[in-house]
């Protein structure tokens, strides 16, 4: 394990593992960037690994780009972890920042659940948070992609990827009705 920037990242042997955890540094990098929100959804997961997911443990992942994927092991038990289980040749720092970015919101949501629960099993908000979560309200889910398309939009303007991504972004929010 590997200690960088606040996160701790494992690392598989071979020499895949070690070239994801050089484009993991250098995404972390990248992330000082980004517009403050965007940046602090970046540090929501502190525990990031360079390994393929076993074949048992592919229930409850949440996949964001499949770059990177945010998995806990319920809604109901606290921490979760991103694993990047790709090819790191195929990547650039970018797309891994804007990963460790949208994988970090579902992070921030499965903390809000976990708050919000204390006060009850019928909060409104836990049950917001867990039909987000468990990807049991249309509704939920669709506010949830307008959000992670409007930070995705603002991180490719701050890091410099293009106007023409992001109008495919925005392309993408207007299609789904996004505000």
């Amino acid at each position: 394990m590997v200690e960088y920037k606040g996160r701790r990242i494992q690392v598989a042997d071979g020499d895949q593992s070690r070239e994801c955890l050089a484009l993991v540094r250098k995404a972390i990098d990248m992330t000082a960037e980004l517009p403050p929100k965007q940046r602090a959804l970046t540090s929501e997961v502190k525990d990031l690994r360079c390994s393929p997911i076993p074949e048992a443990r592919r229930t409850n992942a949440v996949v964001d780009n499949t770059i990177g994927i945010y998995t806990m092991q319920s809604p109901d038990t606290p921490g979760g972890y991103i694993r990047f289980p790709l090819k790191p040749g195929n990547l650039s720092a970018a797309d891994v920042a804007m990963s460790l970015m949208g994988n970090g919101s579902y992070a921030h949501w499965h903390r809000a659940y976990l708050s919000a629960r204390q006060k009850g099993p019928n909060d409104p908000v836990a049950r917001k948070y867990h039909a987000l979560l468990t990807k049991s309200d249309v509704k939920a889910v669709l506010m949830a992609e307008c959000e992670l398309m409007e930070n995705d939009r603002v991180a490719v303007l701050a890091l410099g990827l293009g106007e023409r991504r992001a109008a495919s972004i925005g392309k993408r929010m207007s299609v789904r009705g996004c505000p």
